[in-house]
């Protein structure tokens, strides 16, 4: 009978040297793959209990506590490490036969992606088993064919316990998503790897290595989601497989599984599942596939179920504090705008404020802010912030507009009072010929963007048409002030018939055309005749007036002629326009100085605001003004007369707004005489200024 019960002992001896399992393995992390610890949010205390081969043996049972728990970084949420235990306890039946195993786990997260991490984990554990003798019966037990438990076993033998420490490295990949819960994942584990013995009657029984390969996915699909997963396992000269899928059902914070796996030449797994925030509850059902019952008529399916209880960590955050101003960048005074922001560490975002010139926020310490800041009017602003422990980041932001404006102020008189004078005030669009009233009154103020041309219609029962034509280049306030006159109440005119031609190919062209009444020599009048068109086929101009008209077209030289009507008469005129190239150059008409001096007559800057007009027009040429006089006086008198003269003309184009790397001043004196120096008349046209074309 000792021999029977030592044979006994040593099958299961060896029946102990393969390593316990799961149905639910992948809820066994100590078991399966010990870096997975680090795939779970929470602090986790899991329960699973296995009976099998009850119709066979008493039940075969394997119970097993396991927990962990996420190690992250101060401040990020952002996961480090885990740690965990696991105690297992094996029985086989009530005859005494026990293996206690006890472990610990640690487990490294490293970051390789945004969403994609490798753990790198140590199972170190320490198992005893033993055969209770005392649980066990004897040949000296039985006497005249009785069985007396009471009486001595006659062996003298101790029980046979041994012990032993195991190694086992473990690793895992995986990908996760917005919500950190895993996608996909890969782990392998060598269990056993000091390969420890399992007898102290012989030392070649050793616990054989084990190699762990676990895989797993999550798929969703509406309001299911499907958990494939699959193991394989395989120890000293024995293999397993298993796989298949859970499919789950959410209903609200509830979901409810249900499982279905195979354990190939083995078993089929069924099971249903129960999911919540805090817990989860399983119980499985294994179908015998294998030839066990072959042989026994018996029973070998098994049962087991699970226990998963969480908790949520609690993150405890060191903050600091941002105070936030927004400026507008020209005028520095404060500007509502909103704010919003996107946590770079934890990809978080959110929003912060909204139509707010100043905000106090609070952030994470050591993580990374971008603040975004907008307005409709202007461009958007970011930044990033990152602060200590208590700190107060003060952050001035200035906007800039999207469209620099310029103030415009515009008054209205009558000419001839002097009075306030509430007119229609249209605005025309030169492209299109559209028109908007932008109001009746006698003061006016508005925004204009920076550099564009606007042309203002001045409109009263009773009064002239009154046009004005806006340009300016600087940020700040433009004032005008416009004297509206009466109309006069008989007016004689006469047909003015304009033909606009390119004087190379003589073609009609469309361009703007301004009628200018320069009888009165202080107060100019002025009537657009054509925005950016053909000529109308005739326009009045009243009789006993002269004017000026002033052809402009971008891409060509502005054209003035002058049109003396002192009789009622048709008035025709074609006016041939030159192509502004390099090379050519046009006398400025009526530019006059001062005898013997640089400063300009007051007349004259009429002529210079048409060339500044005709500057913004054309807005990448480079132009030189030149300056020549008669050979009246000395060669150095003239010659520095020209250059100061041609200095005045380009100093007012400057302060006008046009960049001044654009002009070039210069002065040729008496050198390049147009005609001879022998009379007045041609004196007078050798004093002249020129405008000639350097760069385009």
């Amino acid at each position: 009978m000792k021999r029977i019960i030592l044979i006994f002992v040593g099958i299961v001896s060896v029946a102990y040297g393969q390593d316990a399992f799961f149905s639910n393995f992948y809820r066994s992390y100590a078991l399966s793959n010990p870096s997975a610890i680090i795939m779970q949010d929470d602090i986790n205390i899991t329960a699973l209990h296995r009976s099998q081969w009850s119709g066979i043996v008493s039940p075969f049972t394997s119970s097993q506590l396991e927990g962990y728990y996420g190690i992250r970084k101060a401040n990020s949420n952002e996961k480090i490490g885990s740690i965990g235990f696991s105690a297992i306890n094996e029985r086989l039946g009530n005859h005494g036969y026990t293996r206690n195993s006890y472990s610990i786990t640690g487990a490294y997260n490293l970051k390789i992606a945004n969403d994609q991490h490798l753990a790198a984990g140590i199972k170190l554990g320490y198992f005893n088993s033993g055969t209770d003798l005392n649980a066990l019966s004897t040949g000296n037990q039985f006497q005249n064919g009785y069985y007396q438990a009471t009486n001595p076993l006659g062996e003298n033998m101790s029980n046979p316990v041994f012990s032993g420490l195991e190694i086992s490295p473990s690793f895992t990949w995986y990908q996760h998503d917005e919500e950190h819960h895993y996608k996909h994942y890969a782990g392998i584990t060598l269990f056993n790897l000091n390969q420890p013995k399992l007898s102290n009657f012989n030392n070649e029984y050793k616990m054989p290595l084990r190699l762990a390969i676990n895989a797993g996915s999550r798929v969703y699909i509406k309001n299911l989601t499907l958990l494939p997963r699959g193991m394989f396992q395989l120890q000293g000269n024995q293999s397993q497989i298993i796989g298949g899928t859970d499919v789950v059902y959410s209903l609200g914070n509830n979901q409810f599984g249900l499982g279905g796996y195979y354990r190939l030449g083995d078993a089929a797994i069924a099971s249903f599942k129960y999911f919540s925030d805090f817990i989860d509850v399983g119980i499985s059902y294994d179908f015998n596939t294998s030839n066990i019952n072959n042989t026994s008529s018996s029973n070998g399916n098994s049962f087991e179920i699970f226990v998963d209880y969480k908790i949520k960590q609690e993150i405890k955050y060191k903050q600091f504090e941002v105070l936030i101003e927004l400026f507008d960048e020209d005028t520095k005074e404060p500007l509502a705008g909103n704010g919003n922001y996107r946590n770079l560490t934890t990809k978080a975002k959110g929003k912060l404020f909204e139509n707010k010139a100043k905000h106090y926020a609070t952030f994470n310490e050591k993580e990374k802010i971008q603040l975004i800041f907008s307005h409709p009017e202007y461009e958007t602003k970011k930044l990033v912030v990152t602060g200590e422990e208590g700190d107060e980041v003060n952050q001035k932001i200035y906007m800039s507009k999207l469209i620099k404006l310029f103030d415009f102020e515009l008054e209205i008189f009558d000419k001839e009072t002097s009075n306030p004078l509430a007119v229609d005030i249209t605005l025309i669009n030169q492209n299109s010929g559209d028109k908007k009233l932008l109001g009746n009154d006698s003061k006016f103020t508005t925004q204009f963007e920076l550099g564009e041309k606007y042309t203002l219609s001045l409109d009263a029962d009773g009064y002239d048409n009154k046009i004005v034509e806006i340009r300016y280049n600087k940020i700040g306030t433009l004032s005008k002030t416009v004297f509206v006159t009466p109309t006069k109440p008989t007016i004689e005119t006469s047909n003015l018939i304009l033909a606009i031609k390119d004087e190379i190919t003589l073609e009609s062209i469309p361009s703007t055309i301004m009628a200018i009444n320069i009888s009165d020599p202080v107060n100019h009048s002025s009537s657009l005749i054509a925005l950016n068109d053909n000529p109308p086929p005739t326009f009045p101009l009243e009789v006993g007036q002269s004017y000026e008209i002033l052809v402009t077209k971008e891409g060509y030289f502005n054209k003035t002629i002058k049109i003396d009507n002192q009789s009622k008469n048709d008035i025709l005129q074609e006016i041939l326009m030159t192509p502004v190239e390099i090379g050519k150059s046009i006398i400025i008409d009526d530019l006059h100085f001062k005898t013997g001096l640089t400063e300009l007559d007051d007349d004259s800057y009429r002529l210079l605001d048409q060339l500044v007009d005709f500057m913004s027009h054309n807005s990448t040429l480079k132009v030189e003004i030149a300056g020549h006089t008669d050979s009246d006086g000395s060669e150095e008198f003239n010659q520095s007369l020209s250059e100061g003269r041609a200095q005045s003309a380009v100093n007012y184009i400057i302060e006008k707004g046009i960049d001044e790397s654009r002009l070039v001043a210069k002065g040729y004196g008496e050198s390049e005489p147009m005609v001879e120096n022998d009379t007045e008349e041609n004196k007078a046209k050798n004093r002249r200024v020129e405008l000639k074309v350097i760069g385009k």
